[in-house]
């Protein structure tokens, strides 16, 4: 089973590709606007793993919250790619990955140094999107939740979920701001 993951909600663009036992990761183009940023993730990670889109059997992706503009392009492009190569996609908000990585929960720290959490119990982590990081090091420290999100679509493939790229949805922060839980 090939599996491909996108997380385009933080500073950089992270990708990874799972075929096998074998994980490869790469990370979109940098400085260079989130268009590029998200398909160059994309396109490195396929590459690297010598996969054609159409050769994947499910794309899963975190739909925020993050970068407005980046979620929103990595939702469009992915399921533009699933509806294309007629691979099943499935996205998953950044609270409910957090919560498979610790039941506590996850909050983040947006753009603005704004801590964001889903509800009012103190989150078991936090994740600061916007670190002034490089990219090896931003990678580095998303490895973890790009395994979770790999693991997602893995469970939701062999359950039979449709993965209808037409159903993807993105979390904003602003969402969270005004009192929406989701």
């Amino acid at each position: 089973m090939t599996v491909l993951a996108l997380d385009a909600c933080g500073r950089f663009s992270v990708a990874a590709i799972q075929r096998g036992g074998e994980t490869l990761y790469a990370t979109g183009t940098a400085g260079r606007g989130a268009v590029r940023s998200v398909y160059s993730s994309v396109d490195l990670s396929l590459e690297r793993a010598g996969v054609k889109p159409a050769e994947l059997n499910a794309i899963v992706l975190n739909t925020g919250p993050g970068s407005w503009t980046a979620t929103r392009i990595a939702v469009t492009y992915c399921a533009a790619l699933a509806f294309g190569a007629g691979v099943r996609v499935f996205g998953a908000s950044g609270f409910d990955i957090g919560r498979r990585l610790d039941a506590a929960g996850v909050a983040f720290i947006d753009q603005l140094g704004k801590t964001v959490a889903e509800g009012d119990a103190a989150p078991g982590f936090t994740v600061n999107l916007f670190a002034d990081v490089d990219a090896e090091t931003y990678l580095e420290t998303r490895r973890a939740w790009l395994g979770e999100m790999l693991k997602l679509g893995h469970e939701k493939f062999a359950a039979g979920e449709v993965g209808d790229p037409l159903e993807l949805r993105t979390t904003y922060f602003q969402e969270f701001l005004t009192g929406a839980k989701r």
